[in-house]
């Protein structure tokens, strides 16, 4: 398993809660081996990730400004030619 390229600190992304964590791949389906591999993911509280209306998995805006957000990372860390080679998308 990778680290995150998104945070150092195992805490939820959105709330810096350190209690009720999910793993979520800011890359998912087809995207999420290389999502892991990539480190491209972050901790979020289970409401946030799946366990509320406003979680990512129903948030179709909070989910787009996670891949933008791994996005720009993954390109400072590797430029972008990288990211379209991993992932054959942009979202920026």
């Amino acid at each position: 398993m990778a680290d995150s390229i998104m945070q150092a600190e195992k805490a939820c992304f959105i709330t810096g809660s350190t209690t009720g964590l999910h793993k979520h791949h800011c890359y998912g389906a087809g995207r999420r081996k290389a999502a892991e591999e990539w480190g491209c993911w972050v901790w979020l509280r289970y409401d946030w990730h799946n366990g509320a209306s406003y979680g990512v998995h129903f948030n179709r805006d909070l989910d787009i400004r996670l891949k933008q957000q791994c996005q720009e990372r993954f390109e400072k860390l590797y430029g972008h030619d990288k990211f379209m080679e991993v992932f054959g998308k942009s979202w920026i």
